[in-house]
Parts: C-alpha cells; structure tokens; sequence
C-alpha cells in the first residue's frame, strides 16, 4: 500500500506507462509511481483515462474515485478477486446464518455508541444515556437503539434543531453535506478493505437494499463514521458566513482524513490501514482496540 493522495482537477488524460501514472496536461505530462499511491481522486468528469491504468489501479488494491459533475464522489473502481483464497472466503460469507450476523452487529454497535459518547466526553458535552445490547436482543430492538443514540448524539453534537438528511433548512443542508461527503469516502476505504479481504460488499450482516451494493461495507464503518463527526464539528464552527457552502478545501481534507491516524492496539497506524486490521480481526473473532486520536481530524 502507498502513503500518497493524487487528486485530479486540470489535467486532460491519464495513462499508465513503467509502473507509473502518466498525467498529461496541455503543454506537459508527469509521471507518478503507482506504488507510492494509496488514493487517486479525479475530480473532473472530462478527464481520459486508458484501460490500461484502470487495470493497473485495480490489480494495486488503490482505492480510485471518480466524482460526478458536482464533484461528488460517484463512481469506485474494485477488482473482481482482491485475494488469493476468496472464492473459499465468500463461501464462507454465503453460509453466514442470522445468529452469527446478529452476534457480529451487536459488537459494531457497541463500538459505535461508546465512540459517540467518547467523543461527547472529549468535547466536555454530557454523555447520552444509552440503553444496554445485551443478548436477548434482536435486529430490530439493536437497530432501534442505535437509532435513538444516533438521534441524541447528533442533537448534543449540532444542536436541537438538526435533523438528518433535512435539505430544508440551509444550515441542516450544510452540515449533511459534510457528513454525506465525508461517509462516502468512508464507505469507498471499507468497500476497498472488503475486496482485499475476499468478501464481497453486497453480502451484509444488517443494511439490505436491492439497490445498495456496498452494504457490507455501510455495516462495519458504522464505528468509523466518529471521524467524520468530529470533523463536521469542527468546520461548521469555523464558518464565519452565512453561504453555507461545501468547499474544495472541506472536500480535500475529508479525502485526506484517511491518511489521518489512530491507535490499533496500541499501535498508531493510518486510518486505511487499521481498516484492513479492523475488518480482518472482527470477522476472526481477535480482540481489537481502537483509539481515534479526535484532536487531529
């Protein structure tokens, strides 16, 4: 895995040639090696891009988004096989029954809402109270607190007047448009993670939706989405208008956030790559701890 983001706006073409991505601007072209990327980010729908480096870019597992022409993240390219046993993983994947997703779900939701109350105490806010998950509970009872939490968390965190996905009110639209933005990049670090892994994203423990194909992926970054709370958090009180606008500089340090990092057990590692630790341990039944560090994101 490489360390480096490449995000794309003014060239016209890219390619592939040597091991390196060939960018071609109008009066010259820069080579970049492969291997020192993590990220490629093109952010503009008129860029060209040879089928050779899109093959290049799967074989290297770097997680490659395209935006839309509102420069939101719309399309992620994955390899088919992203691991050498995976038609044995995915086997295994198919014979998931109900009570070994339940068990699964419960222990990401767990993690989820001790985050959020984690970060309500590092902000000095009140802690939630929230309800147990114990054992008895079924998907719905779990999905009914999570909710609930998720509901009382963003309230403290933004105010009593936030709502969810409210496109209504200028404010609520802005601070959904980070968390949106943000989440979608999120999901396209798991969905990658998921591939290298052998499993495959539309085989989920909880979301269902015949027109999600990333569910599992929107499963198991549920503990993850802290990140981008913490960040909206911060950017909504630093805004000194009132235009409420997502800007270029907001969007380019949510596609930066996965080069952030945080303590695995113990050890402090890029967010990238405790996902690939996290998804590995969680599904292998290891014990995992997982610090954010919420003062650098």
């Amino acid at each position: 895995m490489g360390f480096k983001i490449l995000e794309l706006e003014d060239s016209w073409k890219i390619g592939y040639k040597l091991d390196n991505i060939i960018i071609f601007f109008k009066d010259k072209k820069i080579p970049i090696l492969l291997n020192e990327l993590d990220i490629l980010l093109i952010n503009n729908i008129t860029i060209n891009i040879s089928c050779h480096l899109l093959n290049e870019l799967a074989n290297r597992n770097i997680l490659t988004i395209i935006c839309d022409e509102k420069h939101i993240p719309n399309v992620l390219i994955l390899p088919f096989d992203g691991h050498y046993n995976s038609l044995k993983i995915l086997q295994n994947q198919i014979s998931w029954d109900n009570e070994y997703k339940l068990k699964i779900w419960k222990q990401i939701i767990k993690l989820k809402l001790h985050y959020e109350n984690d970060l309500l105490k590092h902000l000095k806010f009140k802690e939630n109270t929230q309800e147990k998950i114990t054992d008895e509970l079924n998907f719905e009872e779990v999905q009914s607190i999570e909710a609930k939490g998720a509901k009382d968390f963003f309230n403290s965190l933004f105010g009593k007047k936030f709502v969810r996905f409210d496109e209504t009110d200028d404010e609520n639209k802005f601070i959904n448009s980070i968390l949106n933005y943000g989440f979608s990049i999120i999901l396209s670090a798991f969905c990658r993670s998921i591939v290298k892994n052998g499993m495959d994203t539309r085989i989920s423990l909880f979301h269902k939706s015949f027109t999600n194909h990333f569910a599992l992926a929107s499963d198991l970054m549920e503990p993850f989405r802290i990140i981008i709370d913490v960040f909206t958090y911060k950017n909504i009180r630093k805004i000194k208008s009132e235009e409420f606008i997502l800007s270029t500089v907001i969007k380019r340090d949510l596609i930066k956030i996965l080069e952030s990092e945080l303590y695995y057990n113990k050890e402090r590692m890029r967010i990238s790559l405790a996902i690939d630790k996290y998804i590995y341990d969680l599904f292998n039944n290891k014990e995992f701890k997982i610090e954010f560090l919420y003062d650098i994101y």
